[in-house]
């Protein structure tokens, strides 16, 4: 996702050239598939003539192949890696995951059978070489695949972070939830960790930015009945798949989770997830993607922990430009007071003080981002009211 230009790191570096993970479409682009990502397919029975086709830098990652075409194809400089069915999960991802690939294999009241449980239960076995290589092939590839969704953005994205453990329909929930649609509905992208508590609350605010605007309260009215996943899993879970399936249809929001939490439920309202096996890669590449700012909830030590990371990535210019940092909902909470007034000083020191904000309500923090957002993180047309050179 990341590659080093001087000293900083250019997150929207172009996406890789080429990725097919069909048929036909490798078909439509023979003979010449030069440095594409061919993604699981089966090509032991189609008949190419592939000493006639432009495999150089091509990698076939968990194509099955016959052994002379695998030749063919090694001797046109490409990379064969073979599929690996026994680990239970793809190591060669073409794309981000949706909701219904992680609640693949579900049965009802059971949230243990989706395959997003099912990978949490291998992610907790101990490491072998194998496992350690496809762990790693599959965070490359979901990095590729976010940069990819990145590069189609219909606007800058902004992180959102905060609590997971707010319970549904508290106040903060229903505020951070109000921020997600309004964010949405403004052009920006939100994107999350990917869990529950406020994260979720964003997520779902996104989800619901398109019906009227009662839908949110009747939504979080349901998903209050179930408050907390840990009291009762399973009607957690249901809660959210009855407001799914009242309102089908979500706005494009991003959950970047990780399996180390393997007991945080499925975020049901992300439309793509990046989900990683190694925490350290989700940490950074969460607040690195959000190149139109991130807004802050109030949270514990690993709120912190994100706070002075994003600080850091700012501190130094890493990613192509310093990010605007609201805080929200923090004024009355001294712990994120303290934090706040430190980071200023940083700041203030580096002569990026004006970028952090804090704020009372979900109107001034869509305010603040829009004067704030850097002009590289905006898409063509894009509407701003200023942009910052």
């Amino acid at each position: 996702m990341r590659a080093r230009v001087g000293a900083t790191v250019r997150i929207l570096s172009p996406p890789p050239s080429l990725v097919i993970d069909a048929l036909d479409a490798l078909v439509e682009h023979l003979p010449d598939v030069a440095g594409a990502f061919v993604v699981g397919l089966d090509l032991r029975d189609v008949s190419i003539d592939w000493t006639a086709v432009d495999a150089a830098g091509t990698t076939f990652a968990g194509c099955r192949v016959g052994l002379t075409d695998e030749h063919l194809l090694r001797a046109q400089g490409a990379v064969v890696l073979p599929p690996l069915d026994a680990l239970g999960f793809d190591p060669y991802r073409a794309r981000l995951y949706s909701i219904d690939d992680l609640m693949a294999g579900y049965v009802p009241g059971r949230p243990e059978t989706t395959l997003d449980a099912r990978i949490g239960e291998i992610a907790r076995l101990a490491p072998t070489p194998l496992r350690s290589l496809a762990r790693g092939m599959h965070d490359a590839c979901i990095d590729a695949a976010l940069v990819r969704f990145l590069h189609a953005a219909a606007g800058p994205v902004v992180g959102i972070m905060g609590s997971h453990s707010n319970p549904r329909g508290d106040e903060l929930y229903r505020a951070v939830a109000e921020l997600g649609r309004r964010l949405t509905r403004e052009g920006f992208v939100v994107a999350t960790g990917g869990g529950p508590g406020l994260m979720e609350a964003a997520n779902l605010g996104a989800w619901l930015a398109h019906p009227p605007d009662d839908a949110l309260a009747a939504a979080i009215s349901r998903l209050a009945e179930a408050p907390d996943y840990r009291a009762d899993p399973a009607r957690f879970l249901e809660a959210a798949l009855d407001v799914r399936a009242r309102w089908p249809h979500g706005g494009v929001s991003l959950g970047v989770p990780t399996w180390i939490y393997v007991d945080e439920p499925v975020n049901q309202f992300a439309t793509h997830v990046a989900k990683y096996f190694e925490n350290s890669i989700r940490e950074n590449g969460l607040l690195a993607i959000a190149l139109g700012g991130v807004v802050f909830m109030p949270g514990g030590s690993g709120t912190a922990q994100e706070i002075f990371t994003d600080a850091a990535q700012n501190d130094y210019s890493m990613y192509e430009a310093r990010r605007p940092m609201i805080f929200l909902g923090t004024a009355d909470d001294p712990d994120m007071c303290t934090l706040v007034v430190a980071l200023e000083a940083i700041a203030r020191r580096r002569g990026w003080a004006d970028l952090i904000r804090v704020v009372d309500d979900g109107e001034a923090a869509v305010n603040a981002l829009r004067e704030l957002v850097p002009a590289g993180a905006v898409p063509p047309g894009w509407p701003l009211r200023r942009r910052r050179s």
